[in-house]
């Protein structure tokens, strides 16, 4: 078994449609960890798959920014004749419009929404209106967190945010890919240092206690018995259920900022779970210093 620490990282998404659907393609392939099938060139393969088969779920972790003005076109490729547009965004709970005007007396509309809002509404065509991000439109931001799966249960609990979650159903953790071995995380209780590993038994401080050492003698059986389930023919979705909740998953969440801001809220708190808010205050730092 290998025990590591919890960690987050954002996520930060290219610029362009390419930028979007490699953003979807790195969500998406969290699911079965298939990472290394990336390619140059796969993203748009890979949402072409998902949307041909009705998964457009981690479609939402492609954020789409949108520019939009109603007035004169003058030479403005991001001319819009109605308020349609605009109209239907507003209606949209997924997706947030602020409007500002500008020194020449335009209204400027300034969209945030999701690749999947886009394709299952089949508003393709908006994609013409694409533009970065600018200081107007209210920003998503996407983070993966390497967490027990105790914690990823305190983490899909904010509802208001999409989530991609690693998937112990389809992932054989005796594959090479995986070490052949199953990683845990290590609680804030434990005290043991990362890389450890040999020194799990050997009475030494960081073990000593009875209760700690009961612990990762536990982790260690569950290994052993997943691995003798899927060596014997069960299933991944099968074998899963003698794994712990110390068991290491990943989890990609995208929301908007004020989103966010409410996670740190709840999550940086006195009273969160410790390991929740050692990943919560780390991400708060990332982001805001």
């Amino acid at each position: 078994m290998k025990l590591i620490n919890s960690s987050v990282e954002i996520i930060p998404q290219s610029e362009g449609l390419d930028g979007i659907y490699k953003q979807i393609e790195i969500a998406g392939r969290t699911s079965y960890k298939s990472e290394d099938r990336i390619t140059e060139d796969s993203a748009k393969k890979f949402v072409d798959m998902l949307i041909s088969r009705g998964h457009t779920a981690p479609l939402e972790h492609g954020t789409i920014y949108l520019i939009a003005r109603i007035g004169t076109p003058l030479s403005d490729p991001n001319y819009i004749e109605t308020f349609d547009l605009i109209k239907r965004y507003k209606r949209n709970p997924y997706s947030r419009v602020v409007d500002h005007i500008s020194a020449d007396g335009y209204t400027w509309y300034y969209i945030t929404t999701n690749a999947r809002v886009i394709y299952e509404n089949g508003w393709q065509e908006d994609l013409q209106y694409i533009s970065l991000p600018s200081i107007h439109h209210i920003k998503r931001i996407t983070v993966r967190f390497i967490c027990s799966r105790s914690i990823s249960h305190e983490l899909v609990r904010h509802r208001v945010f999409s989530f991609v979650q690693e998937s112990q159903r389809y992932i054989g953790y005796n594959k090479g890919k995986f070490g052949s071995e199953i990683t845990y995380i290590i609680p804030y209780w434990l005290n043991y240092k990362e890389g450890d590993e040999n020194t799990l038994y050997s009475g030494s401080a960081d073990v000593e206690d009875s209760n700690k050492l009961n612990f990762l003698r536990l982790l260690d059986r569950a290994e052993n018995i997943y691995m003798t389930l899927v060596n014997n023919g069960c299933k991944p979705q099968e074998a899963r259920e003698v794994l712990p909740n110390a068991t290491k998953t990943e989890v990609v969440m995208t929301g908007f900022e004020d989103d966010w801001n409410g996670f740190f809220k709840l999550r940086c708190d006195k009273a969160a779970h410790p390991d929740m808010q050692k990943l919560a205050n780390e991400l708060k730092e990332k982001l805001y210093g």
